[in-house]
Formats: structure tokens, sequence, C-alpha cells
């Protein structure tokens, strides 16, 4: 059989990708994910005791930002590794801009005059919170490799990673309204370290769960 005959045999019947098809099908891992991280967050772990004073706090608010920040560029990481050959460097890149404007945070208010140093980088949970980031986290990079099965990577590591980020990033999030820290130092240190295991996670995953 010649080369144009295999080529035409193989290509015959196949269709184009509906348009709308990779952001239908991450706006689901989302909400799936989401859903999922929200559930085991309120079953295993429980809302923090001063909820809605916390959500009038800035460390609140700081805590939303940095998280929400981390699993949007994972969500573009993961649309970028599901399309073969879509370049991934900018949300790489992107993601030095959270990590060192938290950094910065937790310097000033370190260096404030008569502050706790050994409080703001310990606090009272720095044993289990990056423990019980990755736990929330796994509902969302278990929707998150479902999503790239759906989608076309080729770098499977990196792919892998995206949804770790992605899940990190989302895990984090919504355990910000279980965790009481507030102190950016904190969260610099341990939010961020739960969310790079769970990258680490994704990114050994990869190549043995999204082979075609």
């Amino acid at each position: 059989m010649r080369t144009d005959d295999l080529i035409a045999q193989l290509s015959d019947g196949l269709e184009p990708v509906k348009a709308g098809t990779v952001t239908r099908t991450l706006l689901a891992a989302l909400a799936l994910g989401l859903a999922g991280s929200v559930t085991v967050m309120l079953l295993a772990m429980g809302l923090r005791p001063d909820f809605h004073a916390a959500m009038a706090s800035f460390g609140m608010w700081m805590k939303l930002a940095y998280t929400l920040a981390i699993a949007l560029l994972g969500v573009w990481l993961v649309a970028r590794a599901g399309r073969p050959g879509a370049d991934m460097a900018k949300p790489i890149l992107l993601l030095a801009a959270p990590v060192l404007a938290i950094a910065l945070l937790a310097g000033l208010q370190m260096a404030a005059p008569g502050a706790d140093m050994p409080g703001q980088v310990i606090g009272h949970s720095s044993r289990i919170c990056a423990f019980l980031v990755i736990l929330t986290a796994l509902p969302s990079l278990v929707a998150g490799f479902w999503a790239l099965r759906r989608l076309a990577p080729t770098r499977l590591g990196l792919a892998g990673a995206g949804a770790g980020l992605l899940a990190g990033g989302m895990g984090a999030f919504v355990y910000c309204f279980h965790c009481q820290e507030g102190a950016a130092a904190f969260v610099a240190i341990w939010y961020t370290l739960g969310i790079a295991l769970t990258t680490g996670i994704g990114g050994f995953l990869g190549p043995r769960l999204l082979r075609w």
C-alpha cells in the first residue's frame, strides 16, 4: 500500500472537533472538581467557626486572591496542554507573579514593628496545612485528569503537572474557608508547599495516566 493510500484510509471518516469542545470540557472539570473539593472540605474539616467575621478580614481575601490566581493559571496551563503544540511557557512564567507578590507581602508583614515572625511562619496548623491542601485538592486533580483524557495532550508530564497546579490552587482556595491562619508568610510557605506537592503528584501521574 502506498503512503498516500494509507493516509487516506486512516483519515477516512474523521470529523473536525466541534468549536468550544475544549472550553466545555474544562468548565465541566472545574465544576466537578470544585464541587468535590468543597464536599471534602465540609465533611472532613468544616467551615472555620468565625467564618462570617473572617470574610471581612484582609487575611482571608489575601489567601483567596493568591490561591485563585494560581488556580486560574492552572486552568490556562491545562487548556494549553490539551492542544498539541500549544505554547505553555507563558502561564508557567506568569506563576512567578503571585508567588513574588505573596513573598513581598510576607516580608512587609514580618518587618513591621513588633511582628511575631515565628508565629507568622508557623501559625497553629503548619504541621497539617500542606496535607489538608492536598486532600482538598484530590477531587479537582481527578477532574483535571478526566478533562485531559478527553483532549489531546502530547507532553504528558507537563500536562499532568498543569492538572496538579490547577487542583492545588483550587484545593487551597477551598481550604481557605476552613483554615484560620491569616499571615502572608504562612500562606507563602505552607499553602505553596501543598500546591507544589499536588503539582508534583500530577506531573508524576501524567505519563502513566494520560497515554493515548
